[in-house]
């Protein structure tokens, strides 16, 4: 891989990026969600069961706490911008896509939130979750 500070993977997690090197395992097989440089939250979670000794319920509420925060944070800024361009604030809606780092001590990082994230499928793991947040998001905005 080498040194660490030529190596321009090196500690980074941007998918758009790392699937440019040369060492990265493209996921192949839904199937198999624990496989390659993507996983699903489920084979993750999965992996962290497995491990044992993990509080789950507590890293969930951490992240839960993360989201909440970095809403309220913006939420103003988000007010001003419906009451200027919308009609009715059941009109408007956002995907919003969230880069979170998990350290040693499973304690969530917000490293960046995405606005209208990438919904480019690249993988069969990636068409089973993109199209899974899509019915999601249409469903919570009354599309049937």
């Amino acid at each position: 891989m080498g040194d660490a500070k030529t190596n321009q993977y090196n500690h980074l997690t941007n998918y758009s990026i790392n699937k440019k090197n040369q060492n990265f395992v493209q996921n192949k097989n839904l199937e198999q969600d624990d496989e390659g440089m993507k996983w699903s939250l489920a084979a993750f979670m999965k992996h962290l069961e497995e491990i044992g000794g993990i509080d789950t319920d507590l890293f969930w509420s951490r992240t839960y706490d993360l989201i909440i925060k970095s809403i309220i944070c913006g939420e103003n800024h988000v007010f001003n911008a419906i009451k200027k361009t919308c009609i009715h604030r059941t009109n408007c809606y956002e995907v919003f896509g969230y880069d979170v780092m998990i350290d040693s001590n499973l304690k969530p990082w917000l490293v960046e939130i995405n606005l209208s994230p990438s919904l480019a499928c690249d993988s069969p793991i990636d068409l089973e979750i993109k199209s899974n947040l899509l019915s999601d998001t249409f469903n919570l905005i009354g599309i049937k």
